[in-house]
């Protein structure tokens, strides 16, 4: 379980806890059960920051430098992949191409939109929550959003022929990897939001849906870009849902 834990921690962020050796495909694949795990201390870490700088940062100034922690601490890598999936269906008008598109490391516009507003909807969404004092949602969503991610993996074909970042989990995941991944994900939000619970999950599940189903159609399964796509998704809609909700 550590190992597995050390693995997922290595995977999603920029912290390690052991010096990482040979990982088989299967062992990556197990990793994806404590996705919310590490997701959860992302959650704590931005609202610590939140909490603690309340008093002597304005919310807007604050929310911009939680998101920039958060977007530090993961290295970028989710925000990558809803760039190259944006550039991706933007500029493309079939699978093979869309995937071709992709897998070019430059960003072109669409992925910079999809960038601009992507933060722009998490900065805006935690200002309004900071102003509230509405701290639960920043402990819970980056765990509930990596619970996104192994639900969009689970039985999703692998798009690229060839192989790629994400083809191991969507090779070797497994339910009982998803079903621990969601109990990781469910039990602190049953502790620390039990009214709002089935918002959370309900709001989770339908973005890893859209996103599953959007990306089978468009590109025919899903990729190691759709997956990071999938966590940015999953936090626009719970920050931008809770920061609405934030007033009642």
């Amino acid at each position: 379980m550590w190992r597995r834990f050390t693995n997922a921690l290595m995977f999603l962020t920029v912290l390690r806890l052991s010096t990482p050796g040979e990982i088989t495909p299967v062992e990556v694949a197990r990793c994806y059960a404590l996705f919310p795990l590490v997701g959860l201390l992302l959650g704590a870490a931005s609202l610590a920051v939140a909490f603690l700088l309340r008093a002597v940062m304005p919310p807007l100034l604050l929310a911009v430098l939680v998101c920039a922690c958060m977007t530090l601490l993961t290295r970028g890598f989710h925000l990558d992949g809803l760039a190259d999936l944006a550039d991706g269906v933007g500029g493309g008008y079939t699978p093979a191409r869309r995937l071709a598109i992709m897998k070019d490391s430059a960003t072109g516009a669409f992925g910079s939109l999809a960038l601009v507003f992507a933060i722009l909807f998490k900065v805006g969404a935690m200002q309004t929550l900071i102003s509230a004092q509405s701290w639960i949602p920043f402990a819970l969503i980056p765990a509930l959003s990596r619970c996104a991610i192994v639900l969009t993996a689970y039985k999703s074909p692998y798009a690229r022929p060839e192989g790629g970042l994400g083809k191991t989990a969507a090779d070797h995941l497994d339910g009982r990897t998803v079903l621990i991944a969601g109990l990781v994900a469910l039990a602190p939000t049953l502790l620390l939001a039990p009214r709002a619970a089935p918002i959370y999950a309900g709001a989770t599940l339908l973005s890893a849906l859209a996103v599953r189903l959007l990306a089978h159609r468009w590109l025919g399964g899903v990729t190691g870009d759709v997956l990071g796509a999938t966590n940015e998704v999953a936090e626009i809609t719970l920050y931008t849902l809770f920061a609405c909700l934030a007033p009642w």
